[in-house]
């Protein structure tokens, strides 16, 4: 059976832009051949910063066939009485491409009707992938998009090439004025101009001999050898070149996980810089090594790509390695301007770092007037001012320490500080980092420029969350702990800001962050078991969101009132939640049940959730629902009241209320897998008793809201746990 490639050669695309690609190329691809029947082995996807290639094993010669049946006219109208076709039936087989004869008759719910069995075109592959390639590749997504010439194609970068093979045939199709071919470029530099691919299985080799090597597991293997037997060479390791255990090409059917991975591991990311790695040593001054390690590391990495050396200390060296696209004929030459580069970086560095040291943190607070935070929402000092206030709350609910209330407001004034020093405004992604070390310069408490380090953590996805573990004896969390705090309420009152101006994320656009910002309260207040730290336990979310709220009509002329704000958020981070627990694999319902309860404690609606998780395939998990879904869905409408035992009439109403009474004695010490099991135990029974003996909607008002008094106390006591009766009994 052929091979199939299909080759989209554009100008060079940025690294980030691959994850999502990639991913959805072979996605789509495959949901391709589907629609196109053609069978195939295996479906693989390529990436270079030139190109981006699918790669289908063993397809099909032909489309599978397919058959199928259209309804036409009656057959009343189709058909005389002498059973001679009539210019209905004559006109439907026309369509159809059938002779009238070949039509037959069906009897349906609606009569009898005439039907065509049409049998689809059995087309060879090129012709079948030829009508449905331009769409797949007009389908493809990216993070931004740009038009180029006179089209109105939208693509990640200008598409500058189109190859597609069968086997030795081109498969002929047009996009934007380009005809695909059998050419492919090279390397830009090694190999020039375009050269022809005899057939699909030489796309590979073809590549090779042009100095490219388009399969980016084999390009980050080289990488990776280079980089070790370079660091070996100097006795030291390669800050952030981490090997992954899955391939790039398993990464790709997990598309958030491998977005992540070349976000952290920067020889995946170099992979997707170029096409035919060389890597090479290089060097700076040991004088540079007295700047802070975060500004040359954040130099190195994120503005130049290269890979810090450390020794066996961990101790920075004054080495790095960098990756060239091309062979090693000049290298010398090239890694002499990489030096170049990085010295005129650090010497720029080292001058914006001298002039910050020229006055104290807290006096860049000042010049935070003078930066506007949103055109609608004033300044980056109004939001510090709203940070502050909402960060206190939070250390009451926390029960803090004088001292560690007073360290938090200290943290929260200077946490922005640092956005107005040089050093952030040429690197912008050390801001909290150049605050937390300029505040330990200046002899800050411990916890307060930790907190300042720690209070834009997560910043992404991956990233790890702040060290901290409660202090269980005494109700309050180390001081190391207000930087999770702090990250709490910044990130409270950005999304209490945006929603205030009605600006919330649609679709796939989220220009501010909001689904990251609400993430990050996730992580915050709900870890999961792996992350390996303690929860942050804030009891009442909405007074935060509450206080944000307050904060921001004592500020600003907000047209929204306080409670729609509250509620737009909670509703916000209500779906975030959702969506955070499903993806750690627990099933829609068993989340739409444990949230239900609320998540004002986040972590309490979590824990709930995983609760539910473990015990869904227990014997007694699916008869205790069912059994709590009774009174639940009977009082659902019911306002609330006391029960009045004297009312009882019946022996099962004394039974249960005194099971009930039981049990609620018990709900405050347990955890709540026990205290399902005690449902099981000494409710189940006593409710399913009591709901065949007794009426709940008796005629007598008096016994009527008794009853139903006690189906909502129940109730009250299983909502601890979930609303049983949101989740599916099957």
């Amino acid at each position: 059976m052929p091979r199939f490639v299909l080759e989209i050669g554009t100008e060079e695309i940025p690294p980030r832009f691959f994850p999502p690609a990639l991913a959805q190329l072979r996605r789509d691809g495959r949901q391709m051949l589907e629609r196109a029947r053609l069978g195939f082995e295996d479906v693989k996807v390529y990436g270079t910063p030139r190109r981006l290639a699918l790669i289908v094993e063993a397809i099909a010669d032909r489309q599978a066939p397919e058959t199928r049946e259209e309804r036409g006219p009656a057959a009343k109208v189709a058909f005389d009485a002498d059973g001679n076709p009539t210019k209905a039936a004559q006109g439907f087989a026309r369509r159809c491409g059938l002779a009238p004869e070949q039509l037959v008759k069906k009897e349906t719910d609606q009569g009898e009707y005439v039907f065509a069995v049409v049998r689809a075109p059995e087309l060879p592959a090129g012709e079948a992938l030829a009508g449905l390639l331009p769409d797949l590749i007009a389908g493809l997504s990216f993070p931004k998009t740009m038009r180029w010439g006179t089209g109105k194609l939208r693509f990640g970068r200008p598409i500058r090439w189109l190859l597609a093979l069968v086997g030795e045939d081109v498969v002929s199709f047009e996009l934007e004025g380009l005809r695909s071919g059998r050419e492919t470029r090279g390397h830009p530099v090694l190999a020039d101009g375009m050269k022809p691919v005899e057939s699909a299985a030489a796309y590979e080799g073809a590549l090779r001999e042009r100095f490219v090597l388009v399969d980016p597991d084999e390009r980050v293997e080289l990488i990776y050898r280079q980089i070790q037997g370079i660091a070996t060479t100097h006795e030291a390791s390669a800050h952030r070149a981490v090997r992954d255990e899955e391939t790039i090409e398993q990464l790709m059917e997990k598309p958030e996980e491998f977005a992540q991975v070349v976000a952290w591991n920067l020889a995946i990311e170099t992979a997707f810089l170029v096409e035919f790695p060389t890597a090479a040593c290089g060097s700076f001054s040991e004088e540079f090594l007295e700047l802070p390690e975060e500004v040359l590391i954040e130099e190195m990495i994120h503005v130049q790509s290269y890979f810090p050396l450390k020794d066996s200390g961990g101790r920075l060296l004054p080495r790095f390695i960098a990756i060239r696209d091309g062979g090693e004929e000049h290298l010398g030459t090239v890694v002499r301007g990489w030096e170049s580069v990085l010295r005129a970086k650090l010497i720029d560095a080292s001058y914006f770092y001298s002039e910050d040291r020229k006055r104290r943190l807290d006096d860049y607070v000042s010049d935070l007037e003078g930066m506007v935070f949103h055109e609608k929402l004033g300044t980056v000092h109004d939001k510090m001012q709203r940070l502050s206030t909402i960060a206190a709350v939070a250390g009451q609910q926390l029960r803090l320490s004088p001292r560690q209330k007073s360290d938090l407001v200290r943290a929260a004034v200077l946490c922005k500080a640092d956005l107005a020093t040089q050093m952030v405004a040429e690197l912008s992604g050390l801001q909290g980092t150049m605050g937390s070390i300029y505040a330990r310069k200046d002899r800050e408490h411990t916890a307060v420029w930790e907190a300042i380090g720690q209070h834009y953590r997560p910043r992404s996805a991956d990233d790890d969350i702040l060290d901290r573990i409660p202090d269980e004896t005494e109700g309050e969390i180390p001081d190391a702990g207000i930087g999770s705090v702090l990250a709490v309420a910044d990130r409270v009152d950005t999304l209490a800001a945006f929603h205030a101006l009605g600006v919330v994320p649609t679709g796939s656009a989220d220009p501010f962050g909001l689904r990251r910002e609400a993430y990050g309260i996730i992580r915050i207040l709900a870890p999961a078991e792996d992350e390996g730290v303690g929860p942050l336990r804030l009891t009442s979310l909405s007074q935060l969101v509450e206080t944000a709220a307050a904060q921001l009509h004592s500020q600003f002329s907000i047209d929204k009132p306080a409670t729609e704000i509250v509620s737009g958020v909670m509703g916000f981070l209500r779906d975030r939640l959702a969506v955070y627990l499903r993806e750690k694999g627990i099933r829609y319902d068993l989340v739409d049940a444990a949230l239900a309860s609320g998540i004002d404690d986040i972590l309490a609606a979590a824990e709930r959730a995983r609760t539910l998780n473990e015990l869904k395939d227990s014997p007694d998990f699916l008869p205790t629902v069912i059994a709590c879904t009774r009174p639940m869905n009977i009082s659902k409408d019911f306002e609330g009241g006391d029960v009045d035992p004297k009312l009882f009439q019946d022996p099962s109403e004394n039974a249960l209320w005194e099971a009930y009474q039981k049990v609620a004695s018990q709900a405050d010490d347990v955890p709540l897998s026990k205290l399902f099991e005690l449902i099981a135990t000494e409710l189940r029974a006593p409710i399913d008793t009591y709901f065949d003996d007794v009426l709940v909607m008796a005629e007598d008002e008096k016994l009527r809201r008794n009853r139903l008094a006690v189906c909502w106390q129940i109730s009250q006591l299983f909502r601890r746990i979930a609303d049983f009766s949101l989740i599916v009994q099957a």
